[in-house]
């Protein structure tokens, strides 16, 4: 019998799942933002040592060893000053010291109760202090390192102490309340500030980054809807060229039948030409050119689908706006689009598809909201630090009610089978990856203002200069 091979013999799987490993040292971010805190906090227990001290020779009289006590405040002082120094200098290597820092202050408490009674101090709840600020740092490993020598420092407090008779008296002659109880309250009072303020912010920052959160949450189930909407134009795109490729044909082939018919009617030759409706050829030709026209919306569904799934963009100029923009558009209706881009001609403004998908379908709405021939304004600029292109019309306008809906998923005022309603819904989703807004200034029988804002990028801020104006 042969024994079985160790390496092949399958391994049982722990009951319990493994602790995540902990991080070998605090991270840089955190041990700088305790550093911020524990600097001044250092400076104000060193005020308060000196006022302790100050108290207890001048009002109380206590008989304390006030030559030794002095040099705690002034080593604390001196070595906070070295370590602000640092800070500014060098803050991630002060960012290091964060720990021996806080067990050095333990150890200098500790001479401080020492000295000042020894385990009849009353003050020795502000080890807690330390420990609280060792718990901002967020390392398991450290908040035991500064609580375990808080247990031993104070332990080695007990050694060789002479008893302190003069803490249990009373703060004066006939008073029932003794000093180590004022010193009690005192401590207290220190450790509970200390502690209500540190939570209160660490409950402030957790809200703040579960806010902060929610909001990435939201955003990533509108990008998950657009990218459903995006595989559904995909898939649609797919499956109407056939039918779109076929319509297409039929359409030339009409168009060629009723060319024929007509030549036959003139030479007497076509026996069938009478049986053709009239105007058949314009009728063809009208169907051949919307069948185009379906196919340009399809190529931009395609290449819509291609840019969510690769993410390669480029970034489009001011100078490339107006062709951009108006590259889909029918030249009759290109002609009635007014253009100002008051921007300098090689300022970058943003993606090149999401600007044409936002700015793209509010000026088709626009100049389907016109009448035929009317002019749309639209005017690019920076404001406040932010690009605004801002589309006019002159149509109908809209009411109230109608603009508290308005980019809402499937609303619409076109009639029945002239408009999906996801047009604006669309835009709003892009101008959310962009971080920008639509906003809309409309009355009845005034026309419509749409105003699109995205954030200025560093690279465009710096290359702002005089604006400048297309024709």
């Amino acid at each position: 019998m042969s024994s079985a091979d160790p390496a092949a013999t399958p391994s049982t799987p722990p009951l319990l799942p493994p602790r995540p490993a902990e991080a070998p040292a605090i991270a840089p971010a955190r041990a700088e933002a305790v550093l911020r805190w524990l600097v001044p906090l250092r400076w104000l227990s060193a005020a308060g040592q000196v006022a302790a001290i100050e108290v207890a020779r001048s009002t109380l009289a206590l008989p304390l060893p006030y030559g030794r006590l002095w040099l705690v405040p002034i080593v604390v002082a001196a070595t906070n000053g070295a370590l602000e120094a640092l800070r500014r200098r060098r803050p991630a290597q002060a960012a290091r010291l964060v720990v021996p820092i806080l067990v050095f202050d333990v150890a200098l408490f500790t001479l401080l109760l020492y000295w000042s009674g020894g385990p009849d101090s009353p003050f020795s709840a502000l080890y807690v202090v330390q420990i609280v600020l060792a718990t901002m740092t967020g390392h398991r490993r450290a908040t035991w390192v500064v609580a375990l020598a808080c247990a031993a420092f104070y332990g080695l407090v007990f050694v060789q102490s002479t008893p302190a008779h003069f803490w249990h008296a009373p703060i004066r002659p006939g008073s029932s309340i003794g000093l180590h109880a004022l010193g009690m309250w005192i401590s207290v009072l220190v450790v509970a500030v200390v502690i209500t303020f540190f939570m209160t912010r660490i409950i402030e920052t957790l809200a703040e980054r579960e806010s902060a959160m929610r909001g990435l949450s939201e955003v990533a189930a509108r990008n998950a809807r657009l990218a459903s909407l995006t595989t559904l134009a995909a898939g649609a795109a797919h499956e109407l060229g056939s039918p779109l490729g076929t319509i297409a044909v039929i359409a030339r082939e009409l168009e060629r039948a009723s060319a024929a018919a007509g030549a036959g009617a003139v030479t007497g030759a076509g026996m069938g030409a009478s049986a053709l409706p009239a105007g058949l050829a314009e009728d063809a030709k009208l169907l051949r050119a919307e069948v185009e026209r379906c196919r340009g919306i399809l190529d931009r569904m395609r290449a819509r689908a291609a840019h969510e799934l690769h993410a390669s963009e480029s970034t489009l100029v001011a100078a490339e706006l107006e062709t951009a923009l108006l590259a889909g558009l029918d030249p009759e209706d290109r002609a009635r689009v007014q253009v100002r881009v008051l921007l300098p001609p090689a300022m970058p403004v943003g993606p090149r598809f999401d600007l044409v998908e936002v700015i793209g379908p509010i000026l088709r709405n626009a100049l389907d909201a016109g009448a035929k021939g009317e002019p749309v304004e639209l005017e690019l600029r920076v404001d406040a630090g932010r690009l605004q292109a801002s589309v006019r019309d002159r149509g109908a306008g809209m009411d109230a009610a109608t603009l508290e809906h308005v980019g809402e998923p499937f609303f619409t005022t076109r009639a029945p089978g002239q408009g999906t309603g996801l047009g604006l819904f669309v835009v709003n989703l892009h101008l959310e990856r962009l971080g920008g807004s639509l906003r809309f200034a409309s009355s009845p029988g005034l026309g419509t203002t749409a105003t699109v804002e995205w954030p200025l990028s560093p690279i465009s801020s710096s290359s702002l200069g005089s604006g400048h104006e297309f024709p």
